[in-house]
């Protein structure tokens, strides 16, 4: 990672919307006890959307919008160059990704060496997850970027986001064609069950949410968030009214190919590619147009969120660290962890049991803030 001063033309748009992407990522990862969580903080597990299951795919349409930001101003530099840090910067997110993956492990037997039977290294190489929320990134900024960097123009973007989502489809048809979603016989689980291998899965399931043929589909979620974008860019009302017939026309063709193919946050389906992308393109318009309308109150009530999207990486990299070791240590209750005691001895009491965990989320999160407004003051900004 390295540290940059600000930059004075930066997008404030893109920063809110990266920064309200992380922030509902970190917020539905705060969840002290899945049993009694409201289901919309929850990610649906198999078929449907929640809003748990916007936050992931923010990020990824908000990395798209900034990959066209790069690439624009980077129009007509030498292409060997721009290459070689489209792929420096995606491995680093890989390497990211596998250090944060062995984390629970790492801790596991810096606190409690005496419950290890393994090394670190032969636990991880055997039992670890290779497969993950960074790693993801990784696979599709390389992609996105390749794709973008080549087709220029706005209408073979959009013709390529198609196309990847057309060919996501089609996989799971032919592979099972009576069936092609059934949890456990699809195209993505068969080929999780390849690479990584089931050992290597996200909590020894058969598939990984991550896995490799979700790829594809999240491509087409960066292609439309690189449109979006392009759009940004242009700071008018008529840049507005595109994003906003372009989430028309993204979330009709979502229900439209709803009637086809199952929506699915895990297998990351054609069609929650396109409502999750029609959603977050209607978002995207209505931050503009507020910083187009009343700029000040715009900048003054997106101020935390343009805090935390400034360092978003940086964030999700130190809550999922704090995160991981709070779940990890005991508490005082016998059986409980320590971060879900938290929850019980703050407001676990305060509310009903959803509100307070609601609540508690809420808490998590801005606990955060002083941290990234002093970096923020300080301007500096930790990226790739």
């Amino acid at each position: 990672m390295r540290v940059w001063a600000a930059q004075q033309n930066r997008l404030k748009s893109l920063d809110v919307l990266r920064g309200l992407a992380i922030f509902c990522m970190i917020f539905v990862d705060a969840v002290p006890d899945p049993d009694r969580a409201p289901s919309w903080m929850l990610h649906t597990p198999w078929q449907g959307i929640s809003f748990a299951d916007l936050a992931f795919p923010g990020f990824v349409f908000a990395m798209g919008a900034a990959m066209a930001v790069w690439l624009d101003r980077r129009s007509g530099r030498r292409q060997g160059a721009a290459t070689g840090k489209i792929w420096c910067r995606t491995m680093a997110l890989i390497l990211l990704g596998l250090l944060y993956n062995s984390l629970p492990l790492l801790f596991q037997y810096l606190l409690f060496p005496e419950t290890a039977s393994l090394s670190l290294w032969e636990e991880f190489s055997q039992h670890g997850r290779w497969l993950g929320v960074l790693q993801r990134l990784a696979l599709v900024y390389a992609a996105g970027m390749m794709l973008g960097g080549r087709l220029r123009s706005d209408f073979r973007i959009l013709l390529a986001a198609f196309l990847l989502l057309a060919a996501s489809s089609a996989g799971f048809h032919w592979y099972a064609p009576n069936h092609p979603f059934a949890m456990d016989h699809n195209i993505s689980s068969a080929v999780d069950q390849v690479f990584p291998g089931t050992a290597h899965c996200y909590l020894g399931k058969t598939f990984d949410p991550e896995g490799l043929y979700g790829t594809i589909a999240c491509t087409a979620s960066v292609l439309f968030g690189m449109l979006a974008g392009r759009l940004l860019q242009e700071k008018t009302m008529g840049g507005v009214l595109s994003l906003a017939a372009s989430s028309a026309l993204l979330l009709a063709a979502g229900w439209s190919w709803s009637q086809l193919d199952m929506v699915s946050k895990p297998l990351w389906t054609a069609p929650y590619a396109l409502y999750t992308s029609g959603v977050l393109m209607l978002l995207a318009a209505l931050v503009q147009l507020l910083f187009l309308c009343v700029p000040r109150a715009a900048s003054f009530v997106f101020h935390p969120m343009r805090v935390f999207g400034m360092n978003a990486l940086f964030i999700y990299m130190v809550t999922g660290v704090a995160l991981s070791l709070l779940w990890l240590l005991p508490s005082s209750a016998e059986g409980q962890p320590f971060f879900s005691w938290l929850w019980s001895v703050s407001v676990g009491s305060m509310f009903p049991e959803a509100d307070s965990i609601v609540c508690f989320a809420l808490l998590w999160c801005v606990c955060w803030w002083p941290l990234m407004e002093l970096l923020y003051r300080r301007r500096i900004f930790i990226k790739l």
